[in-house]
């Protein structure tokens, strides 16, 4: 299996990339947008470092590679702070997780670098262990802010300390460590980001065990890896809508886990994880991208060659599972998965192949916009949702009133009494079948509430049993009964029914869940109390010819 070559390939594309915007009056390429900070040059150097010295790569022993390279390496010198460290310009400057993410990737080109030969290496590796040094000396008189930065600061320094001989840096990152792993026993990190910073994580937890040989690491990243088996939909792509960070709701796939399973695999003498790995690389192909890896590779040259079959799907294309402390429950029958949420508008996500479906349903009473799930209760085929939306009313003070005439200087969420004087009860129950979704919906309580289920769809075909119509972006279609089936080009399929709309009230008031600029959403409506039955299915619902 060539693991090797397409990476070199994307690494030369992207170093010439950055030759091309190099700039001779900073000393560094700037990026798209004209700007550039430390952090960022030192990722750059350290691709440039690696495609210098490789014997596959396109720029070895260029000499204008070698000369960006010196002048980058001074540039990095010139620029950083006095502590050491490096700058992200968009929110951190002077900042040591920043300088350690920096660090570790200097430090995988340092590895690299070392035992081969090339004009001017000597000078690079000189250049380049002083920026170590220096920038482990600025991480260990900063601080952090979230939590896997101190995994982050806690690896460079485990390694800087190795490379520079200085056991202060060992001492700061065991006062990191010591504060324990933020992993919960579904392996979900405090943080919750299956698209990105799960990635981080579980990098820093193989990188801390190699330096440390704790066995605790490796088993952290293998609890994470494992959860996340359940996180991938059919089109390989990552669920994401239940991340806490800056990956919520983007469309990622799994380029930075390759390496992640098939390290793990390898460290811990499991083939299923370095099975997994190949999954990955199939998932990344699939979307014609190259996965990350090439400085884990050319550091453990074994790993070019360590191939274990591709892993048996079952098990990881027919599961239901449920991660009660994240709020997430996730079901998948082969090329169908379910993923319902607690406490989010958008409490019911479907994916068919490539297509889609969202549901929101806004049922607005007081203060309370839309139907948000308290907790998933899990049942022989499903699950069961509910949530109540008091109806209610503030009433007088008693006694002398409030100490101010003020009304948003009045304590009124703790000191006032509210009236309730009835409630809107919904109750959920979802059924996950091989070939579709059952959602039984009971509204009681409170009647006359306008009900309005909001369903997006990815863009597509789409077809009732009397219309054909093109699915737009952004656009709306109000149902009132019959059968929607919505397609796409990749065979994917979506269908709904049977439809009911009882009205077509559009109103939506501030604070409740927006209708998608990048959906094509379908309305059906009613008003409490009400029951419906309603199937999503895969299977097509019109002939495949005109009547």
């Amino acid at each position: 299996m060539d693991r090797l070559t397409p990476m070199i390939r994307d690494l030369d594309t992207e170093c010439t990339r950055l030759l091309s915007r190099f700039s001779p009056v900073l000393g560094t390429p700037l990026q798209p947008d004209y700007t550039i900070d430390t952090r960022t040059a030192g990722f750059m150097v350290s691709q440039l470092m690696i495609a210098y010295v490789l014997d596959e790569s396109e720029h070895r022993h260029q000499p204008e590679v070698l000369s960006v390279i010196l002048s980058m390496l001074d540039y990095l010198r010139r620029n950083r702070r006095a502590s050491g460290c490096f700058d992200l310009i968009t929110c951190n400057f002077d900042t040591a997780p920043d300088t350690a993410f920096t660090l570790n990737q200097l430090m995988d080109a340092y590895a690299v670098l070392d035992g081969r030969e090339a004009p001017g290496l000597e000078e690079i590796r000189t250049g380049l262990r002083e920026l170590i040094e220096r920038a482990g000396e600025g991480i260990v008189s900063g601080g952090f802010h979230t939590p896997n930065h101190r995994w982050a600061i806690s690896a460079a320094l485990k390694e800087a300390a190795r490379i520079c001989g200085r056991p202060d840096f060992d001492r700061c990152a065991d006062r990191y460590l010591g504060e324990g792993l933020d992993i919960n026993e579904d392996g979900e990190f405090a943080e919750r980001s299956a698209g990105t910073y799960n990635v981080v994580n579980d990098e820093q937890m193989i990188r801390l065990y190699l330096l440390t040989q704790d066995p605790h690491y490796l088993r952290a990243a293998q609890a994470n890896l494992t959860m996340m088996l359940h996180y991938f939909e059919p089109d390989g792509s990552i669920f994401t809508l239940n991340s806490t960070r800056q990956d919520f709701g983007h469309k990622i796939y799994p380029a930075g886990y390759f390496i992640l399973y098939l390290l793990t695999g390898y460290l811990s003498k499991d083939p299923d994880f370095a099975a997994w790995a190949n999954l990955m690389a199939q998932y990344c192909a699939s979307a014609r991208i190259v996965p990350y890896g090439l400085p884990w590779l050319l550091r453990f040259p074994e790993l070019q060659q360590y191939a274990p079959a591709m892993p048996d799907l079952h098990g990881l294309d027919h599961y239901s599972r449920l991660y009660a402390d994240s709020g997430i429950a996730r079901w998948r029958r082969r090329d169908l998965t379910c993923t319902v949420l607690t406490d989010r508008p958008d409490f019911l996500h479907v994916m068919h192949k490539g297509m889609a479906l969202t549901l929101a349903i806004y049922s607005n009473v007081c203060e309370k916009r839309n139907f948000r799930a308290g907790q998933i209760r899990m049942t022989e085929k499903g699950c069961h949702l509910s949530c109540r939306m008091d109806s209610w009313y503030y009433l007088p003070f008693d006694g002398n009133g409030p100490d101010t005439r003020d009304w948003w200087q009045m304590d009124n969420v703790h000191s006032r009494q509210r009236q309730i004087r009835d409630a809107l009860v919904t109750d959920i129950d979802i059924e996950v079948e091989d070939d579709g979704i059952l959602l039984h919906l009971r509204w009681s309580g409170l009647t006359g509430v306008p009900l309005r289920l909001e369903f997006g769809f990815t863009p597509g075909h789409v077809r009732g049993s009397q219309f054909l119509l093109e699915g737009e972006a952004g656009k709306t279609l109000t149902l009132t009964g019959g059968s929607l089936e919505v397609t796409d080009d990749a065979f994917g399929r979506l269908t709904l029914s049977p439809a009911f709309g009882e009205h077509n009230l559009a109103s939506r008031m501030g604070g409740a869940y927006p209708v998608s600029p990048d959906r094509f959403t379908v309305l059906l409506s009613a008003f409490s109390p009400a029951e419906k039955t309603l199937r999503i299915g895969t299977a097509p619902l019109f002939p495949p010819t005109l009547p």
